[in-house]
């Protein structure tokens, strides 16, 4: 019952904040907890500011003044003994890789693509924290949700190989769409800008392998 996790919540109290990472057991089970009482009430998946608020809760337990939405640009949560800032996002799993969308470039960075790429180059968290799913499990009722945690120093844009992206059929065939491909090695992540028509969105492509790993929750 609901009732009985309040009263025996204070196991979950503890959490080694030098070990915020997909082996440490009490933050798993805080975060395996949460989920499961979310699904006890709804049928849709946790993401968004809901992911926000059950990272936030599971790593400052003792509360904080946390609001949804943003400490700062690019920082959706922030661990408040450490100062550790996080980007929260959800993602789908593909194949050996996981598909994460990020900055709406068009207001936040200047006009030309030296300007996005600069503005995305920039360390606006410390680190990712990704919920992420399957959506082959999903269309089959079941409920699972893939953890991943890693430094943001991983990714590296300038390190990719960028080039227009030029559109490849329909009447505009031939023609740069005003987005652009960031290539890089296929174990490691690969980006995409957009073009103005989608707000100069950043995707990008990370080989799970090479941030580490992830645990699976099934719900």
């Amino acid at each position: 019952m609901l009732i009985d996790y309040y009263k025996n919540k204070s196991e979950f109290n503890f959490i080694d904040h030098y070990n915020i990472s997909i082996c440490n057991t009490s933050l798993i089970k805080r975060i395996e907890e949460k989920l499961k009482y979310h699904h006890g009430l709804y049928r849709y998946p946790v993401k968004g500011v809901y992911w926000e608020d059950i990272w936030e809760q599971c790593i400052n337990p003792n509360g904080s003044d946390w609001i949804g939405g943003g400490h700062q640009p690019g920082a959706d949560t922030i661990h408040i003994d450490s100062n550790t800032s996080y980007q929260n996002k959800s993602g789908q799993i593909n194949g050996n890789n996981v598909d994460i969308t990020s900055h709406r470039l068009a207001k936040q960075a200047g006009p030309s693509f030296e300007d996005k790429l600069n503005f995305i180059s920039r360390r606006h968290a410390d680190r990712y924290v990704l919920l992420s799913r399957n959506e082959k499990d999903w269309k089959k009722n079941i409920r699972s949700y893939n953890l991943m945690i890693f430094d943001s120093k991983l990714i590296n844009f300038k390190e990719l190989k960028w080039s227009p992206h030029i559109l490849k059929q329909g009447k505009n065939k031939g023609k740069h769409n005003g987005g652009y491909i960031g290539e890089g090695e296929s174990n490691k992540y690969s980006a995409k800008i957009d073009g103005p028509g989608s707000s100069n969105q950043l995707h990008i492509t990370i080989n799970i392998g090479y941030i580490g790993g992830y645990h699976k929750f099934i719900i």
